[in-house]
């Protein structure tokens, strides 16, 4: 379960979240489960984030860092990810159906299975198939 404190701080001021996950970078953030559908994190430090199973239906990650997040089994239907860096997550189960302006590029270098589903006319990057083989 999310940690509350850490779910308040990132909905009530962005930019204050940011600035304490710059001065603490070992501190991990845990935002497992937390909802967070709506919510303004236009460009949010989620890196190495705790994010299983939040969800994120419609919130606005327009630059967001998500890299290295841990995004499996979260929703983020209608999501706006223009800009948003996934490099190294692990969206295993993640609902992407209808997210915005999600491109191939931005899965390019994460983790997918069969389970992720992606919107109409986004191909599953090669490299998820491999992946799998390897767990």
């Amino acid at each position: 379960m999310a940690n509350q404190e850490h779910v308040d701080k990132l909905r009530t001021d962005v930019d204050e979240w940011n600035q304490w996950r710059e001065e603490d970078p070992a501190v991990g953030a845990d935002l497992n489960g937390a909802d967070l559908s709506g919510a303004n994190l236009v460009l949010a430090n989620l890196r190495q984030c705790g994010l299983r199973g939040a969800d994120l239906t419609l919130a606005n990650l327009k630059g967001a860092d998500l890299r290295g997040a841990d995004l499996r089994s979260a929703n983020l239907v209608g999501a706006r990810l223009i800009g948003a860096d996934f490099e190294g997550a692990d969206l295993c189960g993640a609902d992407l159906r209808t997210a915005e302006d999600l491109t191939a590029e931005q899965l390019a270098q994460t983790r997918g299975d069969e389970t992720t589903q992606l919107p109409e006319g986004i191909a599953r990057p090669a490299r998820w198939g491999s992946l799998q083989a390897a767990r």
